[in-house]
């Protein structure tokens, strides 16, 4: 596709798009980045087949231009990344937590300034797990055309149309920002988003750790398998399809592993023959006997260990009455629920341990409530049909 055809008025008609699939236009896209305080930025990327996203297009923002840069064209992103990663730029995104695991996975680094449109609408009041065309509905009034959305972004050439939609994920981030960050200021909850970003920017959010690659694996089995075995097979796993570039379960399945870790075969015969591992080489069969006995042999000291399940469970009844606080609080506040608390974090707190409300804005948002409930001091009133949190003082006037 050449460049020169590519530039164009589509989207947004005070807009100016571009297509860049060349170095020279990247120089001066990156130019006019430089002088940019505020950046609007998304990907398209293809992960079905491989462990680490394929990037595909990267879409930016500055003032009224945008641009689809093509980094299947073989370009020198360094200056791009060097400036997306910049302490002196605000990153805006929606939704970012992949598009950052990119940018970690091509220069070791994560951008110093971010906002995220979709934490930010939901500490705003927009709801849980608000979506990109949800929000350019209701703040931009227009309608995302989602017609391209099952794009596969790696072939070439791309059309005009999916290019187009590629970039109203940015065109439209503008807006949006300075929507959402009026209402923070307005709100004063600027400290809050700030405080739900910081995992964002914990680069242990996207270190890759294949000791700890067992630990993510859910199967109800695990209970039953030899963990020491069942670590050294996730940790062979996880670096095989780091090596191969291949997800996770084109290796091995999760559910193989783990019957894997039980049966705990050891012939190479007994390996050929283990239903739903498929053809295996016979050094392959050789490495799995060997990471098996790797595992085998492990102290038990050494071993990991499944966290143990609570002795103690709370009392439903004060779990639903938790919920109803929460979800009284939330509506009242105009925050998604998710964002404070979940079931296990409420347990935790009925049980008296300390919980994810329990310091911070959580705290004087819903844990203080939520202490004053257990205590007796507040509690739930029905009038004229509505539901309304009374404190005990009210109630005796």
């Amino acid at each position: 596709m050449c460049s020169k055809l590519m530039h164009y008025i589509s989207v947004c008609v005070s807009c100016v798009n571009m297509y860049i699939d060349s170095d020279e236009e990247l120089q001066k896209l990156c130019a006019g980045l430089r002088k940019a305080k505020v950046i609007y930025f998304d990907t398209e990327f293809m992960r079905e087949r491989s462990f680490y996203p394929k990037l595909c297009l990267i879409q930016v923002g500055y003032g009224k231009h945008q641009a689809a840069i093509d980094p299947l064209a073989k370009l020198d992103l360094k200056p791009l990344l060097k400036i997306l990663t910049s302490a002196t730029k605000l990153l805006v995104f929606h939704s970012g937590r992949q598009d950052l695991e990119i940018i970690y996975n091509l220069t070791g680094k994560l951008p110093k300034n971010i906002f995220d449109t979709q934490l930010a609408a939901m500490v705003c009041g927009f709801g849980e797990q608000v979506s990109y065309m949800q929000l350019v509905e209701q703040i931009c009034g227009e309608k995302i055309d989602k017609s391209q959305r099952f794009t596969d972004w790696s072939k070439r050439p791309l059309l005009k149309k999916q290019i187009d939609y590629a970039l109203a994920d940015v065109v439209y981030l503008p807006k949006i920002h300075d929507s959402l960050a009026g209402a923070l200021k307005t709100q004063k909850r600027g400290k809050w988003l700030n405080a739900e970003e910081e995992a964002l920017l914990d680069i242990k959010t996207y270190k890759e750790n294949p000791k700890d690659a067992w630990t993510k694996i859910k199967h109800k089995g695990k209970k039953h398998a030899d963990l020491g075995v069942l670590q050294a097979l996730a940790e062979w796993r996880e670096k095989e399809a780091i090596r191969k570039d291949k997800p996770r379960g084109f290796i091995i399945k999760n559910e193989i592993l783990v019957e894997l870790a039980i049966q705990r075969p050891k012939t190479e015969k007994a390996i050929q023959n283990f239903r739903g591992l498929g053809n295996v080489s016979r050094e392959t069969s050789a490495k799995i006997l060997a990471v098996i006995q790797q595992g085998c042999d492990l102290p038990d000291s050494k071993k990991p260990k499944l966290k143990p399940r609570p002795t103690r469970k709370a009392d439903s009844g004060v779990i639903d009455m938790l919920k109803l606080l929460l979800k009284k609080t939330c509506e009242k506040e105009k925050i998604a629920p998710r964002l404070i608390a979940d079931s296990s974090d409420l347990e935790k707190f009925a049980l008296g341990e300390e919980a994810i409300f329990s310091k911070g804005w959580r705290y004087e948002t819903f844990g203080k409530k939520a202490e004053q409930l257990l205590r007796g001091e507040i509690f739930f009133k029905i009038s004229n049909g509505q539901l309304k949190i009374t404190r005990k003082k009210q109630a005796a006037k």
